[in-house]
């Protein structure tokens, strides 16, 4: 224990007190009890002043000892003489902690090996880390806890039972995954800072992180780093960083496949590359990954057809969440589609487009179609049907629509063949041109640099187009004049078609930690998200606005943060009522270049320890108040006082040289003079 010190000084001054205290006692005003035969000629007496006043020596009385006592007490307690060391389990602090802890759960923090047991993660021991560094609060201090990745999750506490409820919420929460945005934590708890408090942040990670120097050093606190796991000897750790598909040039029906592997320990690792497609493996591979982490890519060729792909690396490493990837090449989704078809005589087209996977087709005629085009539709159909003046506010599909706007035409092919097609072309895809025959088309004039994607010697008879910033596709021919309806490429040049216009919105795949953001359909009014971990989420939508702009769109987009869970994610759509208008998924991969690094950053520490103090005395940092215990005596001594004082009263009084005596008082009665 160090020597006491005094934070108050000034309130010794209360010691000014004892001399008032021993003045007040030698003041005599009070005749002492005398006990006498009777009382019947009391009152006849003459009266006489006797309690006259007068100073005295002072006594030296138990009463007298307990008031300097208190007074004394209380006025040390005044001047908070404070210690530290062995008083610290027994009195508060000298001053309140403000212990704000930043938790790294980003998917690194998943990885075994090196210096950890066999099997516990860094995660498990950074949570155990955190919860030592509550144990150490007592009454009068502040927590708050941050555990960082995907998401930041905010817990706090300011009294013990809050406390023990921290304690026990910290000790069930999972490791959010994704990536720890540390500078962002730090922006933050300098919001979290308290005045007239000792603020101190601890950061416990595996030092896979990095933080701005900027906001480092204009925190207001100090930053401790805890370290968990063995910065010299990182684990060994394989991963497939990086996965996509891209047509293969020359042939719009085939995919190619690159996969980004990455080896982070210290030695070559020789090992075998599985290739699945739609659960079937198609392909292993032997590669030598070198050390430290650079990337080897690697290339394959998919066959026709494949929906979906993944790539895994047969290794056991400190993370086996990032030895495997998947791919979504063909989402197999019935996501919500609002279509409007305008047409007089429909016929194959809205067979077609009625099949289409959560497809739900209203079909109006001219004469109602500029009333129903306002707005709530994904998807709007004109079948040889001119638009009307103002465009709807969604994709827009024309099926040889009447010459004039919004297309000029010049003329007209009589029975037009295909003489131009560009064959890698998406809208094409899977779709066979050969022996089709069609029946009079306009020749529509197209703008400068807009290739067609069929065409016959004098014109177009399939393109595209922007009206009005809405991405637009025209089938120049009548569908029913045209053999093309008998055959099955006409229901994939449908889909083909739908597909591009209004993509599912649903991505092949989404990084670790990045959100999903994609556009619902029309009617949809809430998207429900079911993770590969936890409960589902479900994400409100906005009513579509008939009368709005595209800028509708982008208000009605729904953002999906929480991807820092490796694996499938479901995703269903629902209308207003909760029904489920139609379901999807989407797949996020744990592999990362920098959460599949377990070395730690370099100069993390250094750029910490740029991090200054507060407002809070340094002075007082480790002392522990003792006023506490001061008022206690004082207490303790008031109470004896009151118990001295009650028995005085009933008959025990200080005897002169011979202490406390008791007197029996006669049965006449007892007087004072």
């Amino acid at each position: 224990m160090s020597t006491p010190q005094l934070l108050i000084p000034a309130g010794l001054l209360a010691l000014l007190a004892l001399p008032v205290i021993v003045l007040l006692h030698m003041r005599n005003t009070i005749p002492p009890p005398r006990p006498v035969p009777a009382l019947r000629f009391w009152h006849l007496a003459a009266r006489e002043q006797t309690d006259t006043t007068r100073f005295r020596r002072p006594p030296l009385t138990v009463l007298l000892l307990l008031h300097l006592l208190i007074a004394a007490l209380l006025a040390i307690g005044l001047a908070r003489p404070a210690v530290t060391g062995a008083w610290a389990g027994l009195v508060a602090p000298a001053e309140a902690r403000h212990v704000i802890v930043l938790l790294d759960g980003s998917t690194s923090m998943g990885m075994t090996g090196g210096n950890i047991d066999a099997g516990e993660r860094r995660y498990a021991l950074a949570r155990r880390a955190a919860l030592a560094e509550l144990d150490g609060l007592r009454q009068g201090d502040v927590a708050t806890v941050l555990v960082l990745g995907t998401r930041t999750v905010t817990m706090g506490a300011t009294d013990q039972a809050a406390l023990a409820r921290l304690r026990e919420r910290l000790g069930e929460t999972p490791a959010p995954g994704g990536r720890a945005d540390l500078t962002g934590a730090l922006v933050l708890a300098r919001d979290l800072l308290l005045p007239g408090q000792r603020d101190e942040v601890v950061l416990i990670t595996d030092g896979a992180v990095t933080a701005d120097p900027g906001v480092v050093a204009d925190l207001g606190a100090p930053v401790r780093l805890v370290l968990i796991g063995d910065p010299a000897a990182p684990p060994a750790n394989v991963a497939v960083t990086g996965l996509s598909s891209r047509t293969a040039p020359g042939d719009a029906t085939r995919s190619d496949l690159y996969a980004r592997l990455g080896n982070f320990g210290t030695e070559s690792v020789r090992t075998q590359v599985l290739v699945r497609t739609d659960g079937f493996e198609v392909r292993r591979d032997e590669v030598t990954l070198p050390p430290g982490g650079e990337p080897v890519e690697l290339t394959w060729r998919l066959a026709p057809g494949v929906r979906e792909v993944g790539v895994e690396v047969l290794t056991s490493d400190a993370l086996p969440e990032d030895d495997r990837a998947a791919l979504v090449l063909f989402q197999d989704s019935s996501l919500a589609l609002e279509i409007l078809l305008v047409s007089d005589l429909p016929g194959a087209l809205q067979r077609a487009l009625e099949v289409l996977p959560g497809a739900r087709v209203t079909t109006v005629t001219s004469d109602e179609g500029e009333a129903r085009a306002g707005g709530g539709f994904d998807l709007v159909v004109f079948e040889r049907v001119a638009p009307p003046a103002v465009l709807p506010d969604a994709a827009l599909l024309f099926v040889q629509p009447p010459p004039g706007s919004p297309f000029p035409t010049r003329g007209e092919m009589a029975a037009p063949g295909v003489t131009g097609v560009a064959a890698d072309d998406p809208l094409l895809r899977g779709v066979d041109l050969a022996g089709l025959t069609f029946g009079p088309i306009p020749v529509y004039e197209l703008a400068s640099g807009q290739p067609p994607v069929v065409s016959a010697e004098a014109g177009p008879i399939l393109f595209r187009s922007e009206l009005e910033g809405r991405p637009a596709v025209t089938i120049g021919f009548d569908i029913e004049q045209s053999n093309i309806r008998q055959r099955v490429a006409f229901p994939i040049l449908i889909a083909n078609v739908v597909a591009e216009l209004v993509p599912s919105g649903l991505p092949a795949a989404v990084p670790l930690g990045d959100p999903l953001v994609y556009q619902p359909g029309a009617d949809t009014a809430g998207v429900s998200i079911d993770p590969p971990v936890g409960d589902p989420v479900t994400l409100p939508v906005p009513a579509a606005d008939p009368r709005g702009t595209g800028a509708v769109a982008i208000a009605r987009e729904v953002a999906f943060t929480d991807t820092g869970q490796p694996g499938s994610y479901a995703v269903a759509e629902r209308g207003a009522d909760g029904t489920i208008l139609g379901g999807g998924r989407f797949v996020v991969n744990a592999g990362h270049p920098a959460e599949s690094d377990p070395r730690p950053r370099p100069g993390l520490a250094e750029t910490l320890a740029t991090a200054s103090g507060g407002d809070a005395d340094p002075g007082r940092a480790g002392l522990n108040d003792l006023w506490p215990l001061f008022a206690l005596a004082a207490l303790a001594a008031l109470s004896l006082e009151w118990l001295v004082t009650i028995f005085t009263r009933d008959g025990i009084v200080l005897g002169r040289g011979r202490g406390l005596r008791s007197l029996r008082p006669g049965r006449a009665g007892t007087v004072r003079s």
